[in-house]
């Protein structure tokens, strides 16, 4: 007895009436629950409100300060180092002109005395006065304390920097010395004590100082550590006469190409860093100066545990000594990489948190931009917040006593709830599962079944005995599926014999066209040979017959075209060889070559070319063969004495080509069929004419092949038509992105040969350009010798027949053969045939190139393939030409020729 799903449905309704009470109570249940966790929340939040903001309020203050403090200590730094540096800028200039304008200086007016001291292995300056210190050092100093000549003039030259020294010290009470260090190992310093001069013994205070030019305050400003010829500034170093650390801003001297001195301002760090030293926020917040490098220049002593030193302050001046403590090399990465953004300029304020201690701290930075240091300030987060919390610890036990009550209020409620819900839950679950199995399980097959199918198990079948319409639907399913199975079977064996004739289509045609090119090199050949008189003088109508095997021959040769065109559109293996074109000059061109077919029909050209037309990016010869292909249609279907315009123009960023003419016009229901392959539209008796008869038919391929070659080219073909009035063919192209023209001369141009009626090109005859061109050192009287390499005798016959008048001939049938005769004999030329047996045509020329006796060989590759690979596979073997079978003698005779030097 089957069951209807109304009946099932029906029960279920009844059912769900109890579905709003079970709800009720569910709510309530769950309202109840919720009333003490929302009133902690609440308390929460007002909690943690209370500290965010306070905290908020507070941080902002100190941020705000914090990056005044660090961006003002930083301008403040930044401004006494600026003017300390430009005074050293002066110092170089006025050394630069002393050495490279020395011969125009006279002796200084105040000069100083200078002796020897060979207890200090020096030389220098010993008598107190107000000049600048001096000492020679060095390789520069005999051992009896002497210095050469030259070094003599060196220290009578530097003796004018004192004018400059005593000029800084008045203006700048920020330079303790001032200095110049020479590659001479001279070395000559004023230096100033609270901005009161102090005379200093060099020799004695520089006593068995070594060479000069290895301390920072040379080597930093050579050429090597300093291309850009500006200043420099050293890093922290221990002063000599105990006025602690410093600094020096150094810039070099050059004399030509050459530095030949170093000047430079030494500045004590006391003088620069005492606000940031003395520095002090909140409780324990301190601040620190960082160079570029990542070196610690300046820091309080409480911060030596956070920047983790542990040296001294003091220093010794003894072998370039220098402060040594990197930043970047202490503590953890999250501090190192603040660090690295300090080296690199940045200005910021952070948090850091410490990977130790867990401590928090803000960080504020920012850059001196005159040396690359920077200023840093560092405070604990929770001295900052410290107000905050302890507010919020008050709120937070206030919170605690407000969730107890309301607990406690509602805990009956919630068991009351909780023993209604427990029993409705109890008395509908069971019903509800027997019901909802009894509709859910057949639905779950009958979907399970529809999956299987449709991810293509398409033998699967769904069983299903429900007793209700679901069975009948799976019933219905499951013929559906038997169905569908069937006609899947007919389409892919359908399918599988379209492949196997489109394949055995393609390759018919491939091999077809090849093979009926070969023979017509035999039949154009020797009927050119015959109509020039070669087999004996002929009459006027045997000529006439001729003459019509040679228009056949060439037509012939078209169709094959045509046919290997159309395969190569639909495999689309349509290789095109673009560059930037101009379509105007190709549509004069062909109307200049056409004008005898035009005048024979009677017809009247009009040409409508825009000015100043762009180019497009298109292979040269596929259009010309489009533009031909659309002016012959509009010859053909056009009675005599017709009008025909072609024009070009450019609208919306692209290039339209229109062909119209006043001919017989298509039918509205044959524009569908125009593009199609083999199709023929026109009434052809319409043709007929006093002078010829022309008859419209042909292979019915041009417009295809048109539409191919557009479609090639991302343009777009189409076409208006009025029956009995004429027609209109529309071709869209993209303009060329480059718009520079190539010339003439960069462009290797095949020969072409086309008849009247004809678009397809019957041959192609290349010279292709070498950068060392081969040339036949042979006077124009003397017969060259040629090797004609081909596995078919017929061609080799007819090529022998074809030149041999001029030309001495020489033949091989096999690749071996013909790589023997080329060495053994070596002939002028080679004439190679790229489809030979066992090694081809291409490999031979890629043999004889390499081959110390055949590489100066022309070779010239000839072939019955007419795809773009195949001229490319030419070029890229090494040949010298390329022609296309069929070929005409007069053009071969001139592309030999032009092997031929001019000795």
């Amino acid at each position: 007895m089957k069951v209807r799903i109304t009946s099932k449905l029906l029960i279920i309704l009844i059912l769900t009436a109890l579905v709003p009470l079970l709800i009720v109570g569910w709510v309530g249940y769950r309202s109840t629950l919720s009333i003490s966790q929302i009133a902690s929340e609440a308390n929460r939040e007002v909690a943690e409100l209370a500290m965010s903001d306070s905290s908020a309020a507070l941080s902002a203050e100190l941020k705000t300060r914090l990056l005044a403090l660090t961006e003002r200590h930083a301008g403040d730094v930044n401004e006494i180092l600026k003017q300390v540096q430009g005074d050293t800028v002066k110092l170089a200039d006025l050394g630069t002109y002393l050495y490279n304008h020395a011969e125009t200086l006279k002796r200084y007016a105040l000069p100083s005395t200078y002796e020897p001291a060979p207890e200090h292995k020096s030389f220098g300056s010993r008598q107190e006065n107000r000049n600048s210190w001096l000492a020679v050092f060095g390789n520069e100093v005999d051992e009896k304390g002497r210095v050469s000549k030259e070094t003599l003039k060196e220290i009578q030259l530097t003796e004018y920097m004192d004018i400059l020294f005593n000029s800084i010290a008045a203006t700048n009470p920020y330079a303790v010395q001032m200095y110049i260090n020479t590659a001479g190992q001279l070395s000559r310093g004023m230096p100033f004590v609270n901005g009161e001069f102090k005379w200093v013994d060099g020799p004695k205070q520089f006593s068995q100082a070594p060479d000069v030019t290895a301390f920072d305050f040379y080597y930093l400003a050579d050429a090597e550590h300093n291309p850009d010829r500006g200043p420099a500034w050293t890093e922290l170093y221990w002063d000599p006469a105990g006025l602690g650390w410093m600094v020096s801003s150094i810039a070099p001297v050059y004399r030509g190409d050459r530095v030949v001195a170093v000047t430079g301002i030494d500045i004590t760090l006391d003088q620069i860093v005492k606000g940031i030293l003395s520095l002090q926020v909140e409780q324990s917040g301190f601040a620190f100066l960082m160079s570029g490098t990542g070196q610690a220049i300046a820091f309080p002593e409480r911060a030596s545990e956070f920047l983790e030193f542990q040296g001294s302050f003091e220093g010794e001046f003894k072998r370039n000594e220098a402060f040594a403590h990197q930043l970047s090399k202490v503590r953890d990465p999250a501090f190192q990489r603040i660090v690295a953004a300090m080296g690199q300029g940045a200005h910021e304020l952070t948090t850091y948190t410490d990977s130790k201690t867990g401590e928090e701290y803000f960080l504020a930075y920012h850059p001196i931009p005159v040396t690359g240091w920077s200023v840093a300030i560092a405070v604990p987060v929770r001295e900052v917040i410290a107000p905050a919390l302890l507010t919020n610890q008050k709120i937070e036990q206030s919170r605690e006593r407000t969730a107890a009550m309301l607990n406690a209020r509602a805990q009956s409620l919630v068991e009351t709830f909780l023993w209604l819900l427990f029993g409705i839950v109890l008395a509908l679950i069971p019903v509800a599962l027997i019901f909802a199995r009894s509709i859910s399980r057949p639905i779950h097959t009958l979907a399970e079944g529809s999956r299987r199918v449709g991810a293509g198990d398409l033998g699967h079948r769904i069983q299903l005995h429900s007793g209700d319409e679901i069975e009948d639907l799976a019933a219905t399913f499951n013929q559906m599926a038997n169905d569908l199975q069937t006609k899947i079977d007919e389409i892919e064996t359908a399918n599988l014999e379209l492949l196997e004739l489109d394949q055995l289509k393609s390759k018919f045609i491939s091999m077809a066209s090849h093979e009926l090119r070969t023979p017509l090199i035999a039949i154009q050949g020797y009927v050119d040979l015959i109509r020039e008189g070669k087999g004996g003088e002929i009459s006027a109508d045997q000529r006439k017959m001729l003459d019509t095997v040679s228009r056949n021959a060439t037509r012939l040769a078209r169709i094959v075209a045509e046919l290997l065109d159309i395969s190569r559109i639909e495999e689309n293996k349509l290789v095109l060889e673009r560059m930037p074109v101009s379509l105007s000059r190709i549509v004069r061109e062909i109307a200049d070559e056409q004008q005898p077919y035009l005048d024979s029909r009677g017809h009247t050209l009009t040409l409508e070319l825009a000015e100043d037309l762009p180019l497009v990016n298109g292979d040269l010869d596929r259009l010309s063969q489009v533009v031909i292909n659309l002016l012959g249609n509009a010859v053909k279907y056009t009675p005599d004495g017709g009008q025909i315009k072609i024009g070009v123009q450019a609208r919306d960023g692209q290039v339209h080509l229109e062909v119209t003419d006043n001919g017989i016009g298509i039918r509205q229901e044959d524009l569908g069929k125009l593009f199609k392959r083999f199709s023929t539209l026109g009434d052809i008796t319409k043709h007929r004419t006093g002078k010829n008869e022309f008859m419209a038919g042909g292979t019915g391929l041009g417009l295809s092949i048109v539409q191919g070659i557009v479609q090639a080219h991302e343009g777009e073909i189409r076409v208006e038509s009025e029956y009995g009035q004429g027609s209109t063919f529309h071709v869209i192209l993209p303009i060329a992105a480059d718009q520079t023209p190539l010339s003439d001369d960069s462009v290797v141009r095949p020969l072409r040969v086309r008849t009247a009626d004809e678009s397809a090109p019957a041959f192609k005859v290349i010279h292709f350009e070498q950068p060392e061109e081969p040339q036949i050192d042979l006077p124009e009287d003397q017969r060259l010798s040629i090797l004609v390499v081909d596995d078919e005798a017929d061609v080799i016959t007819f090529t022998r027949d074809l030149l041999e008048e001029r030309y001495t001939i020489l033949s091989a049938l096999t690749s071996a053969t013909a790589i023997r005769e080329a060495i053994s004999r070596k002939p002028d030329l080679v004439l190679l045939d790229a489809w030979i047996p066992g090694i081809s045509g291409y490999d031979i020329c890629r043999t004889l190139k390499r081959n110390s006796n055949t590489k100066d060989t022309p070779i010239i590759i000839f072939t019955a393939a007419t795809q773009q690979i195949d001229e490319q596979r030419a070029r890229e073997a090494g040949a010298d030409g390329f022609v296309t079978k069929p070929f005409r003698r007069e053009q071969m005779i001139e592309l030999i020729e032009s092997f031929r030097g001019r000795g």
